[in-house]
């Protein structure tokens, strides 16, 4: 297999050139070597190969380590191209986080969704060395868990246009002395969503799985990776929709009609966006404290709710199957720039299934 890495982020390189590797002058390439004194240098191994005979799950106890660990991590495909990596950290089993690599106040975030970008030349094999961040603390522990893509992936399904097979992935799981299971929940609060503009760049939608908000016009590259919306009806007035079940506010055709939904805007096809089945709610949203508090909600018939006001708790189940609770803090009537709705979420911490 080619001992070369050559990613497409100037950023990646950096992060690699802390260590003491030769640097090819032509093309930026790392190489590694293969020899045993070298590799004595790493904390652990990792291999994911297509055909066999790799080592995909790696543990380290953190005692002795400073703050990383290093780990060579080698994919190799025979069938597919490998197009881009993905990475999510899982502290203390509080649920899965897209991992942004940073060093040296550089963080390396390749491409829109979180993923980072493998040129042509690392397609069917590479090799290199990353710092994975150990526990903080003594009684926790973090996994990360890795695989390579075709194509546009997505963190809460490793198996979406994954280059080697459905369940091919790496784990790197990095242990202090005890352990912390956390509460395998997650809350996001005083999320503020924008009505939908016609110039499209309004922060409008956003994911439950890492609570970040989203613009209508970044759509492309990252609307498979939201849940829901917010929008202002004529009759209906605050409401919330689900990606896949967005109405048809924007003129795609420059007639002054609505006429397309998010697949049109977005050039994303329909079966890629997310269901996100929501309804209202008598939970009491204040005294949710832990995953197993939202285990009895049942999968709502409908993916909208119209008429919101202040104070009130909706219910929802995602496409990955977690369950959690909004509630809607604040709201300012209306579809136009200063129209908007503030909700606080609490979910379940979504887990990924490796087999």
């Amino acid at each position: 297999m080619n001992n070369l890495i050559q990613l497409k982020s100037l950023a990646i390189l950096m992060l690699i050139a802390l260590f003491t590797f030769s640097c090819g002058s032509d093309n930026d390439a790392i190489t590694i070597s293969d020899d045993e004194e070298e590799d004595s240098l790493y904390d652990g191994e990792l291999s994911v190969f297509e055909q066999g005979g790799d080592n995909r799950n790696v543990t380290i106890n953190a005692s002795g380590l400073s703050s990383t660990a290093l780990v060579k991590i080698a994919f190799e495909t025979t069938t597919n191209t490998m197009r881009r990596l993905y990475v999510t950290q899982n502290v203390s089993n509080f649920g899965e986080d897209p991992y942004e690599f940073s060093t040296g106040g550089v963080t390396v975030d390749d491409k829109k969704d979180g993923s980072l970008d493998l040129s042509s030349d690392n397609g069917n094999g590479f090799e290199f060395a990353i710092p994975f961040p150990i526990p903080a603390s003594a009684d926790s522990k973090i996994v990360y868990t890795i695989w390579a893509t075709t194509g546009k992936g997505d963190f809460r399904d490793i198996s979406k246009r994954n280059a080697i097979s459905d369940t091919a992935v790496g784990t790197i799981t990095i242990n202090g002395s005890g352990t912390n299971d956390g509460s395998g929940l997650k809350t996001y609060e005083t999320t503020i969503l924008a009505a939908p503009l016609s110039s499209q760049t309004s922060q409008t939608f956003m994911s439950v799985f890492d609570g970040l908000k989203y613009r209508i016009d970044e759509g492309e590259e990252t609307a498979a990776l939201w849940d829901f919306g917010y929008y202002y009806g004529a009759t209906n007035n605050a409401s919330l929709a689900s990606v896949a079940n967005y109405p048809p506010l924007f003129d795609t055709t420059g007639d002054g009609n609505a006429d397309s939904a998010i697949a049109g805007v977005s050039g994303v096809a329909q079966e890629e966006l997310n269901n996100f089945y929501i309804t209202t709610s008598t939970l009491d949203f204040d005294t949710i404290t832990e995953r197993s508090d939202l285990d009895n909600i049942s999968i709502p018939t409908s993916e909208r709710v119209t008429n919101l006001s202040v104070g009130n708790v909706l219910e929802f189940v995602d496409s990955y199957g977690n369950k959690g609770l909004i509630k809607v803090t604040g709201l300012v009537p209306g579809d136009g720039s200063s129209g908007q709705i503030t909700i606080s979420i609490k979910v379940q911490s979504s887990i990924t299934t490796l087999f």
